[in-house]
């Protein structure tokens, strides 16, 4: 089989995947409704105590829509990949990937993809709709050329989330329980993210040191660019840091997995 041919295969098998679990993806994305409504009635009580227009630099308008499109944002680039790979370097199950002409980090790359390729054109599609929905709610400003620049960063922030996570996954060669580990880390990354709140509630101090890590690339900055809140200079910027941060991670998890693959035993499979 071609090489090509191999990543579509691989591409498709990602996309059935997506399907056949599909009602756990739509359930998934019904309980981001619950953390909407929480934050909904949060900052509602926030900005009617503090009798102010502006808290920490948002509108009432923009804080509404900032938490609504972060929990969306949240779930599109969303990773479970990692306790896949974890199963397979404790069970064994690595052994018939080290053996395929594929790599297993094109597999993945490949498989994630597909599975996204479904996922985003359904959070897409209901973030048009919020979109609209709060611009005739809140007098939110949709604006074409924010939301064209939004999706030229999307897959940056997507390839960024999978370079972290196939990365963070590495640890289990180490650890032979690594799942608590990663559900740490998932709700350590989704705060300095930006994905609970925005990252000006953190103190001038706290924000500076969030926004030098590169899960702000993710989460934060694609939600600000979409809000009309950054300037150009900031959006190109931004954009750039999202490549650099990919490139280390990209070179970090060949790094960790050439050293972890010299700790792993091949059982089992």
């Amino acid at each position: 089989m071609r090489l090509h041919s191999m990543y579509l295969k691989t591409f498709s098998l990602g996309v059935q995947n997506s399907l056949e679990y599909r009602t756990n993806f739509f359930l998934n994305l019904f309980g981001a409704v619950f953390p909407i409504l929480i934050q909904y009635f949060y900052w509602r009580a926030v900005f009617t105590s503090s009798g102010q227009q502006m808290v920490f630099g948002f509108s009432y308008n923009q804080m509404i829509a900032y938490s609504i499109l972060a929990v969306l944002m949240s779930k599109l680039i969303g990773t479970t990949f990692q306790y896949e790979i974890a199963r397979d370097i404790k069970d064994g199950g690595l052994n018939k990937y080290l053996v395929k002409p594929i790599g297993y980090l094109s597999y993945r790359i490949f498989c994630f993809l597909g599975e996204k390729s479904v996922q985003m054109l359904v959070v897409l599609a209901l973030s048009v709709i919020v979109m609209l929905l709060l611009d005739a709610w809140l007098d939110f400003p949709v604006n074409l050329p924010y939301i064209l620049l939004f999706l030229c960063v999307v897959p940056s922030a997507l390839m960024l989330n999978f370079f972290i996570y196939y990365s963070l996954s590495a640890v289990a060669f180490w650890f032979t329980e690594a799942n608590g580990a990663f559900r740490t880390f998932v709700l350590l990354a989704n705060i300095a993210g930006g994905g609970l709140f925005p990252l000006d509630i953190y103190g001038p101090v706290t924000k500076a040191i969030l926004l030098a890590l590169p899960f702000n690339y993710v989460i934060y900055f694609p939600i600000r660019l979409l809000s009309g809140m950054l300037t150009g200079p900031e959006i190109a910027t931004g954009a750039m840091m999202q490549l650099i941060w990919i490139g280390v991670f990209a070179a970090l998890s060949t790094l960790l997995w050439r050293q972890g693959l010299t700790k792993y035993i091949a059982v089992g499979g």
